[in-house]
């Protein structure tokens, strides 16, 4: 081993990289900014939180909300990923307070739209029911799986669209993060009614049977639906592209259901599983696979 070699191994700059004020100050603002999801959150839902998660230990809100968590994390990811950058570049403490209130709004503004993928949630993907009621009187785990899956399918398509640089027009960099935003619950709808159709299962029926089954392989499968979203969002701009592309990964994430059924779990029938048996076991194995899919695509095709 050589002296560079050693240099590089034993050396202090790496590590002194480490210590940056800047950072520290990014990541204080990041708690701040879950602290604000959680309030948000609290203010715009029908039940208590706190009183659910410590007093009544409901399981199926915490899954909801760890999901609505992870997606604030994941928005913020997307934006500190160039602010962070933008400051370390720039000079002084003006630059720095910009980039922080950008951060700031940004987040702010991601927030506000996963709120509108929770109603969107219970208006439209699952419609048979009211959401609130299964989570917070039922305790039904399975639709709070499903809200977290779509809690953070949208947050990788928000993530995306504000991801690159800035047009220079605020209006047009929030109605361009509005579209896909929409285009993303669009394909959330779609998606679910062809997810439906290749089931031998009613979906609705089984997630208000308290199934908790059903609402986890979709529910992560959702997630996986929305990082292939972004994937394509993040590096091509066409919307006919986009929609070639969501045609594209629903046949794959089916065909890989199809393999789960005949080669993973080559036992009894994978909807069998999901429906009679309610084993969460498949289901999580059928949401692990589609994401383990969504990674190799994303890579494959960036």
């Amino acid at each position: 081993m050589n002296t560079d070699s050693l240099n590089t191994l034993f050396g202090t700059e790496d590590a002194l990289s480490l210590i940056d004020s800047q950072s520290l100050i990014f990541l204080v603002l990041a708690i701040a900014i879950l602290w604000i999801g959680k309030l948000v959150n609290d203010l715009l839902t029908p039940y208590n939180l706190s009183h659910e998660l410590t007093q009544r230990d409901n399981k199926a809100i915490a899954v909801s909300f760890s999901g609505y968590i992870f997606a604030i994390g994941i928005i913020v990811w997307g934006i500190l990923r160039q602010d962070i950058i933008t400051a370390e570049i720039g000079d002084g403490r003006d630059l720095l307070l910009r980039d922080l209130g950008g951060t700031l709004l940004w987040a702010l503004f991601g927030i506000a739209l996963l709120q509108v993928a929770r109603i969107a949630n219970d208006k439209l993907l699952l419609s048979k029911f009211d959401n609130a009621k299964e989570l917070a009187e039922d305790r039904n785990i399975g639709t709070g799986a499903v809200q977290a899956g779509a809690y953070i399918g949208s947050a990788f398509t928000i993530q995306a669209a504000t991801y690159g640089e800035s047009s220079g027009n605020l209006l047009s960099d929030v109605g361009y993060t509005l579209l896909y935003f929409v285009i993303g619950q669009i394909a959330f709808i779609l998606f679910a009614i062809i997810y439906q159709k290749l089931s031998s299962y009613d979906l609705h029926n089984e997630i208000e049977k308290d199934n908790p089954a059903a609402g986890v392989g979709f529910g992560i499968t959702l997630a996986a639906v929305g990082m292939l979203l972004s994937s394509y969002i993040v590096n091509y701009d066409s919307l006919l592209g986009l929609g070639l592309w969501f045609i594209i990964c629903v046949f794959l994430l089916s065909v890989c259901r199809f393999a789960i059924d005949k080669f993973i779990l080559p036992g009894d029938a994978l909807d069998d599983e999901i429906a009679k048996d309610q084993n969460w076991g498949a289901a999580l194995i059928e949401g692990a696979s589609a994401l383990g899919l969504a990674l190799i695509l994303t890579t494959l095709f960036s």
